[in-house]
């Protein structure tokens, strides 16, 4: 299980971006035999770790043997045998679509640990639905595929609430379960100015942004 204490010995800033996500499929699924596989295999300073996210989602973690390793590296990545060419890697760490499910490096040289998300389709958006209840903003998002089906499975995106004047009042680092649903309630702060918000939702598999407007009324939060 992938606990809180373990999420953070990954790192500060890997925890942040991405703890949400790793304490959801650590409650809900076990370790299997990872989709990635590292060309140099035991010879390797570093090693994959394999989750599964989801009926659509696999989620590969690479990191670090021991805590002292080679900076500068650059791992040779392959798949397990049963991956199919025609899935897609999506880099988390980088915030991109890495391609189509080919060998390839994984950059080592900046961050120690890289976090992978694997699909059997293109993500091809966010759908967001984002309104005032009382003293809340009440938030509900999934990423959809290209049939605008909810892709059923646990990957991170960030929210963050807007002011009328631009200014961020709550921002989170978010994920999807592992049923692909998410459900969350931003508060409003008091003496909330009335006019037009919006809550802008980003995906961290490609670093896409979704701006959607919120009408909030003369109701002061708490």
């Amino acid at each position: 299980m992938l606990t809180p204490d373990w999420i953070l010995d990954l790192g500060k800033d890997f925890s942040i971006h991405f703890g949400a996500l790793l304490e959801i499929v650590g409650e809900n699924a076990k370790p299997k035999e990872p989709a990635l596989v590292l060309v140099a295999g035991d010879r390797s300073q570093w090693k994959c770790e394999g989750y599964m996210g989801g009926q659509d989602v696999e989620l590969v973690i690479v990191r670090p043997k021991v805590q002292i390793v080679e900076s500068g590296v650059k791992e040779g990545l392959t798949y397990r045998k049963d991956i199919a060419g025609s899935d897609l890697v999506y880099d988390l760490t980088g915030r991109f679509l890495q391609g189509k499910a080919r060998p390839f490096e994984c950059d080592l040289s900046v961050q120690l640990v890289r976090l992978y998300a694997l699909l059997p389709f293109q993500v091809e958006g966010l759908s967001v639905i984002a309104k005032q209840q009382a003293g809340n903003v009440s938030i509900e998002i999934e990423y959809q595929n290209a049939l605008n089906q909810r892709v059923k499975g646990a990957l991170p995106c960030y929210a963050e609430l807007r002011q009328p004047n631009g200014m961020a009042v709550w921002g989170r680092y978010l994920a999807t379960s592992v049923d692909g649903h998410l459900k969350t309630a931003a508060e409003l702060p008091r003496e909330a100015p009335r006019g037009k918000w919006s809550l802008v939702v980003r995906s961290e598999l490609d670093g896409k942004q979704v701006t959607l407007p919120v009408e909030v009324d003369s109701f002061a939060g708490k």
